[in-house]
């Protein structure tokens, strides 16, 4: 299991790699990390049964988020300009990784041309958001559940 920062750095890597290629596509922001780290949660759970990271997605106003990514980006509209070193390791252990690296790809392909705006509006329209409280945990069993009749077999 990996950590959701290790996910993310995957997802800004490959991002940044994309914007290289098409500089029309909108920056990376804070909000469509977090969707884009959900819609992995939520399909490697349907998957494989196990989430992907340890780390919790709570409900908050605007989609689910990940506490530990919103402390690492606290105050920054616009993240993943310059890949570290560090970020490209995580690119390489997670792209290394079969099944974390199918799921990423499948997520990414179908994901990430969307805005952060479209992906809130998508999550809020989503039964694991609907059904949790703000400021909660948006249960794991209920992303999987979700996402096996939703997303992945729809």
């Amino acid at each position: 299991m990996y950590t959701a920062n290790q996910v993310a750095d995957w997802i800004l890597t490959r991002y940044s790699a994309k914007m290289d290629i098409d500089d029309g596509i909108d920056p990376m922001t804070q909000m469509k990390l977090h969707k884009l780290l959900y819609y992995v949660q939520g399909t490697f759970l349907a998957i494989h049964g196990k989430p992907l990271f340890n780390d919790e997605i709570l409900h908050w106003k605007h989609g689910p988020v990940v506490r530990s990514i919103f402390d690492r980006f606290k105050g920054e509209k616009v993240i993943g300009q310059e890949i570290t070193d560090n970020e490209r390791a995580n690119y390489s252990k997670l792209d290394g990784d079969t099944y974390a690296k199918e799921v990423l790809d499948a997520v990414f392909d179908n994901y990430s041309d969307y805005s952060a705006a479209q992906l809130r509006n998508m999550t809020h329209h989503e039964t694991p958001w609907m059904e949790t409280s703000h400021n909660d945990v948006i249960s794991p069993k209920s992303i999987e559940s979700y996402f096996q009749t939703e997303i992945v077999e729809a």
